[in-house]
């Protein structure tokens, strides 16, 4: 918060500051001392384990005359009322999202990750009710391109590409990061990457994750009524369930670490849903209402929950925020 009031919307801009600071103490500290671009969204996240070396700190006292160092490594909710004026498109925003993506996305670039299936040439209809391929998939899905295979098509889910590109909107208004838009076979297959993924379990990224880690945030339920039509249900760790009805779609919005110990600085973020607008209603609250999610959560796991109504995408709301604890 204190760097959007001084302006200071990227790595590059904070060295700048920095050096000019580090400049002026006695004795002085040479260009070229400032934090790596990995250790300042260390220092912004909220999760720092004690302080930094003692020319840092010098420094930083300098740059915010009247704070101690203790105080300027506190979570932006326990600063005075006074300095938390700022609304979410000032010109800090971009250093919050930048802190909400984490550091690897930051220094790698942003992976979107959409969903695709193949849809085979042959109609629907002359498929029996018994073979018919991708039976949830026909009627919901767009074909938009030949697959390197002549009898296939390649199809995308409109639903999930619609709420990436609220998502892209938002990225491009904020930040300059590099940004890129890739496949759920083509991320699964190839990618050691951090990225934000669209799509329950039609997307291989989500599966990936609900079916290699040992607890998941949130699981998907479900049970086969008389019908034979299905109702799933969205369970996180905590034990509460959500589900959707016919008014009433649910979003998810999760932020995960999948290998801690091996990178630390990696995200996996999953924007989803349940109903006809679950998966739109996430993708727009995560586009428009990240600031709130990153300064409650600061840098740890979470998994947030919207409810949408039918009439729009823009009615998402917080139903439930579950924020693990730190390790």
């Amino acid at each position: 918060m204190l760097l959007a009031e001084q302006h200071l919307k990227s790595h590059s801009d904070f060295l700048a500051a920095y050096d000019r600071c580090a400049a002026q103490l006695d004795p002085p500290i040479p260009p070229g001392y400032g934090p790596a671009k990995t250790q300042f969204y260390q220092w912004l996240s909220g999760g720092m384990v004690g302080l930094p070396r003692d020319y840092h700190c010098r420094v930083l006292v300098r740059m915010f005359p009247g704070w101690t160092i203790e105080r300027l490594f506190q979570m932006a909710d326990a600063a005075p009322v006074a300095v938390r004026g700022h609304e979410l498109d000032s010109p800090g925003t971009d250093i919050e999202l930048e802190a909400f993506l984490g550091a690897e996305m930051i220094t790698s670039g942003i992976t979107l990750v959409y969903p695709t299936f193949e849809l085979p040439l042959r109609p629907v209809q002359a498929f029996g009710a018994a073979e018919a391929p991708y039976p949830c998939a026909f009627g919901k899905v767009r074909a938009v391109a030949a697959d390197h295979r002549s009898d296939v098509l390649a199809a995308l889910p409109e639903k999930e590409v619609r709420g990436l590109l609220y998502v892209f909107s938002a990225l491009r208004r904020h930040t300059g990061l590099l940004t890129e838009i890739r496949s759920d076979r083509d991320v699964v297959a190839h990618g050691d990457r951090p990225y934000i993924s669209f799509g329950l379990t039609c997307n291989d990224c989500t599966r990936m994750y609900l079916e290699s880690v040992d607890r998941p945030l949130f699981t998907l339920n479900g049970s086969g009524a008389e019908d034979g039509s299905r109702s799933e249900q969205l369970e996180l760790t905590d034990g509460s369930r959500y589900g959707s009805s016919g008014d009433h779609s649910i979003g998810v919005i999760a932020r995960v670490r999948p290998s801690p110990d091996l990178h630390p600085d990696r995200y996996w973020i999953f924007c989803a849903g349940l109903g006809p607008r679950g998966t739109t209603g996430a993708s727009w609250y995560l586009a428009n209402s990240w600031s709130p999610l990153q300064r409650r959560a600061g840098d740890r796991e979470f998994v947030a929950v919207v409810g949408v109504d039918e009439d729009s995408d823009d009615t998402a709301r917080l139903e439930h925020l579950l924020i693990e604890s730190a390790s």
